[in-house]
């Protein structure tokens, strides 16, 4: 009888449970509100705007817009405009009709309309002004950055977009724009090594190393924007100094926020005063310079746990350098690491004599290109392009194009070069005294910058697949007697 009981009351309870969901989405549907009808819109790229218009929905009070999933904007008026956008980019714009009493209706469903920007119409040149002049660019070609006197600045050269920054220098950049560099907190100060990111700037703790540091800084990333390079100034007489110099260089792991000191080599020690990291390559070898009393020596890092090895090195039977590369200055890697490029010197009888020089780590050859004596190269393509500048470490003069692949003692300027090898005439364009600060990786964009009396910093891009340029117009400024 229990049994029957149980079974019966089991059954009573199912029937409740059964009527009560029942019921929920019965009345669920009976007080289901209307929805607004989905609103009738359309996207149009006017440049780098994007004009989005609608019809008007009935019982709509305002409309919400959204831009790739970003805080949605609130209009009651159509058409609206999304203004300055980037070039070459994809987006999401979604528009949802509110409704004027959600009590009796409810919102819309979103309208998703997607856009693109295309790549913005680039010029074989192009130039800007700024506080500062170029220093990098990123090996893909968009970003760059520059320094001068605690002034510095990121350039998009997609988007034609310059963003400067009081009390930073830059130095490099990454192919996702991460810039590394310094930032002066007061005019007086050292630099404290930075790298900017996604909009912030992050201090490099230097862990564990001495904290009475005059100043430090990073030089160079990774075009993948995870590894930098850099150097801090200490005064202490510690371990590190003892084995560097006053100048410790050190390598920034940015992913993992580890920092590690480089090896040394102890063929001079005896003589060092200082050694610094300049370059970093894609697969993370570095690159520096030696400073001692019996000259500047270029150095790798296959990697930041191995010891340095000299780029290049002559020596006579007293262990006395007789050539060698590096020299005043600093030394750099092509986009991809292959060469090593600015100068090297040869010591004969005592006497130095420095010239503009690049290493081929791929050959392991020493290029020296004995027609600019005293200068250097200034920026190199992977393929082995040389552009080259007749004072040593500075500008000063036009720069000078040599293709190693060819004659190395065939110097062109840069203007007969352009119109030579890539039919492009920048006649009335470049200035006199420009210099080629970097290249992008596939040598196909070229960043330029000089120092002018009357126009300060004026940095250029000349682009080898750009369209054409007109005529420069040249406002004649001779005055005339009436």
């Amino acid at each position: 009888m229990k049994n029957i009981f149980r079974l019966l009351f089991a059954s009573i309870a199912l029937v409740a449970v059964v009527g009560c969901e029942q019921g929920d989405v019965l009345g669920g549907d009976d007080n289901k509100k209307e929805m607004l009808p989905t609103p009738n819109a359309t996207a149009t790229v006017v440049e780098n705007d994007v004009i989005v218009a609608w019809d008007a929905v009935d019982f709509a009070i305002r409309y919400e817009l959204t831009l790739n999933g970003g805080e949605a904007v609130s209009t009651d008026v159509s058409p609206y405009r999304f203004e300055d956008l980037d070039y070459a980019t994809e987006y999401t714009i979604t528009v949802v009709a509110i409704s004027a009493d959600e009590a009796t209706k409810a919102n819309s469903e979103a309208k998703v309309l997607k856009v693109e920007i295309p790549a913005l119409e680039v010029p074989a040149y192009r130039e800007w002004y700024s506080a500062s002049g170029a220093a990098a660019i990123s090996n893909n070609g968009r970003w760059v950055v520059g320094a001068f006197q605690h002034n510095g600045f990121i350039y998009d050269l997609q988007n034609n977009k310059q963003t400067e920054f009081p009390g930073y220098e830059f130095s490099d950049i990454s192919d996702n724009g991460v810039a590394v560099g310094a930032y002066f907190p007061s005019e007086s100060s050292g630099g404290e090594a930075v790298y900017y990111k996604d909009g912030e700037a992050h201090k490099v703790k230097l862990g564990e190393l001495p904290g009475n540091l005059y100043g430090s800084s990073l030089t160079s990333v990774t075009p993948d924007g995870t590894y930098a390079v850099g150097w801090y100034w200490d005064y202490a007489d510690t371990y590190y100094t003892e084995r560097f110099g006053l100048i410790v260089p050190f390598a920034y792991d940015i992913t993992n926020n580890i920092v590690t000191v480089l090896k040394e080599d102890v063929t001079y020690a005896q003589y060092r005063n200082a050694t610094q990291a300049y370059a970093v390559d894609p697969n993370r070898a570095i690159l520096g310079l030696e400073q001692s009393v019996l000259g500047m020596f270029g150095v790798i890092w296959e990697s930041a746990t191995a010891d340095w090895q000299y780029v290049y090195m002559e020596t006579n039977e007293d262990k006395e350098p007789t050539k060698a590369f590096g020299s005043v200055g600093m030394c750099f890697f092509s986009p991809e690491g292959r060469f090593v490029y600015n100068q090297a010197s040869t010591y004969v009888n005592g006497v130095n004599e420095n010239c503009a020089a690049a290493y081929d780590r791929e050959k392991k050859e020493l290029i020296m290109f004995e027609s600019v004596r005293q200068g250097g190269v200034s920026a190199m393509t992977e393929d082995g392009v040389a552009f080259l500048n007749d004072v040593a470490a500075g500008f000063g003069t036009t720069s000078f194009v040599i293709d190693t692949n060819k004659d190395v003692n065939d110097v062109k300027r840069i203007d007969d070069w352009l119109l030579e090898e890539h039919n492009i005439d920048l006649t009335g364009y470049l200035l006199d005294g420009i210099i080629i600060v970097g290249v992008s990786g596939d040598g196909r964009t070229l960043l330029g910058m000089t120092n002018t009396m009357e126009y300060g910093w004026v940095n250029f891009a000349i682009c080898l697949d750009g369209s054409p340029m007109s005529e420069k117009v040249v406002e004649d400024e001779t005055e005339t007697e009436e």
